[in-house]
């Protein structure tokens, strides 16, 4: 459960910084944030919830599905990493960058934190090489994806390696763009195993794995990792092959067992989350393919596919707690939980998208860009939706909270 404990614990800091950046964007209340705050507090809400939560609670799965115990040094080396990362965000120290998939703060205690966490997360990934490997082939869906997923993550690592040793001197924003492009790639294949191993658990029957589909989301990864040495992650050469790589190596495997898993899905409560979880995975996966510029349509891409997983995620951890005693039954505030966070979590990616059609830029703070009243329209209602999907997102890890702290084992 300490994996677990961390998946709550950078779930609620990232839900924190997510509220500053959001408000920050915001008309009518982005004047009372610092201009240079609003990038800490990006960097905060995605490293401490999409980098380190979701990472967090696929190693809590990989010991529900393998069956094995937590080594408590990779753990701890882990958690005291991700502590670095959100104290160096939260006190606002160094420079805050806002480069795409790890967003860096240049100060030696966060590169210290990040150091710290993906050692750790190597040392348990290795730990788990044996039955990754005894489990690569296996017809059933979890423990075959949950294999992929480890192999995946060791990529992650060997790929942070080769990029660090490759990358050439550049300035500060150029040179971590082009340090974290093909791990970031790497990443996302992680989070759709993730997402894979999520649906699977809430089906609550065997899934039968498709090893051509599985084969898919560990080659592009290898393939990346094959092409660091010879190819500028910033050239035109360097963006297809991530690009196919999304479009073939995740899209392909996790369109395709979408649709199993929609007409699949069980009766009941996890039924209509897991069917919500991939409608929000299929419009997400919809923004993608219609084309992503450097406007707002690359976030409201990226965060309905996130809000895809921690839907499912939020009712699964439910299901945990339910197993393990802490919740005796699902009162129907905590099932509408899930709802909640994904109808606030849809209305933020449709209007960032919609906003991002007339031209609105990213990572841009303020409310200076917004020339006509549509796109001043719809950055309110993605204030709205910001506003609902994280007291979703709080209401989540307070009723968490709750069930460790007050419940009891059964």
């Amino acid at each position: 459960m300490l994996w677990f404990y961390l998946f709550v614990a950078s779930t609620a800091v990232g839900g924190f910084f997510a509220l500053l950046v959001a408000l920050a964007r915001t008309p009518g209340v982005s004047a009372l944030f610092p201009a240079a705050y609003f990038y800490h507090g990006l960097v905060g809400h995605v490293d401490s919830a999409l980098l380190v939560g979701l990472y967090a609670f696929l190693v809590f799965l990989w010991h529900r599905v393998f069956g094995r115990g937590v080594s408590k040094l990779p753990f701890l080396l882990s958690a005291l990493g991700f502590t670095l990362i959100a104290f160096t965000a939260a006190a606002g120290l160094g420079t805050a960058l806002w480069n795409n998939y790890v967003p860096t703060v240049v100060h030696p205690l966060f590169f210290a934190g990040l150091v710290l966490f993906f050692a750790g997360l190597a040392l348990t990934a290795l730990g788990f090489l044996k039955e990754a490997y005894a489990s690569l082939l296996a017809e059933d869906g979890r423990r075959a994806v949950a294999a992929v997923s480890v192999l995946d993550t060791l990529l992650l690592v060997l790929s942070l390696l080769v990029s660090w040793a490759v990358t050439p001197p550049d300035e500060p924003h150029a040179y971590f763009e082009r340090l974290f492009w093909f791990p970031g790639h790497v990443h996302q294949f992680v989070n759709a195993c993730l997402l894979l191993l999520v649906w699977f658990e809430l089906m609550g029957r065997p899934v039968r794995a498709f090893f051509p589909l599985n084969l898919l989301l560990l080659l592009f990864p290898l393939s990346f990792v094959l092409a660091q040495p010879f190819v500028d992650p910033l050239s035109e050469a360097g963006r297809k092959l991530t690009s196919y790589g999304y479009m073939v190596g995740i899209g392909v495997p996790t369109l395709s067992y979408a649709v199993y898993a929609f007409k699949k899905a069980p009766g009941g409560y996890e039924g209509k989350v897991l069917r919500l979880s991939v409608a929000l995975y299929a419009l997400g996966a919809f923004m993608g393919y219609w084309g992503l510029g450097v406007d707002l349509r690359v976030p409201a891409h990226y965060h309905t596919v996130i809000a895809s997983i921690l839907v499912g995620v939020m009712a699964l951890t439910f299901k945990v707690l339910h197993e393990l005693g802490y919740l005796k039954s699902l009162s129907p505030p905590v099932r509408a939980v899930p709802f909640f966070y994904g109808f606030g979590m849809l209305l933020f990616s449709l209007s960032l998208f919609l906003a991002g059609l007339l031209g609105a830029p990213r990572k841009t703070p303020g409310e200076a860009y917004l020339t006509d009243l549509a796109s001043y329209a719809f950055m309110l209602t993605m204030g709205i939706g910001s506003v609902l999907s994280v007291l979703g997102g709080a209401f989540f890890v307070g009723a968490v909270l709750w069930a460790l702290f007050k419940g009891r084992r059964a």
